[in-house]
């Protein structure tokens, strides 16, 4: 019965964060969507450290990551998909837990022709480049008080808010990604784990999928 109510769980939050996605709230409606989806997945997760979050500084700090980025790496022209993958910097080490940053590379593949491992065909690696993003070391921090919500720590607070920041994020750099093709695809969540397809990056923004 347990293991029925975990899977049950992970459907609705799944269901959830895929609803986000294919609606696109502003940045505002998207933070309240958020903390929403905590109270409501993760009623015993109630950190203080989680209410000095600054979202509109995260989302500085990730435009920033992305801006420094793409100056320094610029996207080959036979890039047509855009993964931003979230990466565990933690040291293997016995009793470790996660630390969890953003990493970007870019493929000539689309979701659609390899569906299974797009993502992994990189033609433009700047994972050495990996985001430092003060909220993303606050929230894998508190799993260390919170062991038994490690999967949800993980699986939905984190990459919903990786989620609302590349939804929210690209516009001031979309035309250095957009150079040469007049889309990219953008998917997001854990090579081993949880992957979302956001939509394609276009003059107008992120398109969700089911919008182009």
């Amino acid at each position: 019965m347990a293991k029925k109510q975990a899977i049950d769980s992970k459907e609705k939050f799944q269901e959830y964060i895929e609803n986000i996605i294919l609606s696109k709230p502003d940045f505002d409606e998207s933070k309240k969507l958020l903390l929403e989806g905590i109270k409501k997945f993760m009623p015993d997760y109630n950190p203080t450290s989680l209410k000095s979050v600054d979202f509109d500084r995260t989302l500085i700090e990730f435009e920033n990551w992305l801006v420094q980025t793409i100056t320094s790496e610029p996207v080959p022209s036979s890039v047509k998909s855009i993964w931003i993958g979230l990466n565990d910097n933690s040291k293997e080490e016995v009793g470790s837990f996660p630390e969890i940053q953003l990493q970007i590379r870019g493929s000539k593949f689309l979701p659609q022709n390899k569906p299974d491992d797009w993502f992994k065909n990189d033609l433009w690696d700047a994972t050495s480049k990996n985001s430092d993003i003060k909220a993303f070391k606050t929230i894998s921090n508190t799993i260390k008080n919170f062991v038994e919500l490690q999967p949800l720590v993980l699986n939905f607070a984190l990459i919903l808010l990786s989620i609302i920041l590349i939804q929210n994020g690209f516009d001031i750099i979309k035309h250095e990604f957009i150079i040469y093709q007049k889309t990219i695809a953008i998917g997001c969540g854990y090579e081993a784990g949880s992957k979302y397809i956001l939509g394609y990056l276009t003059e107008d923004g992120i398109i969700p999928p089911s919008s182009l």
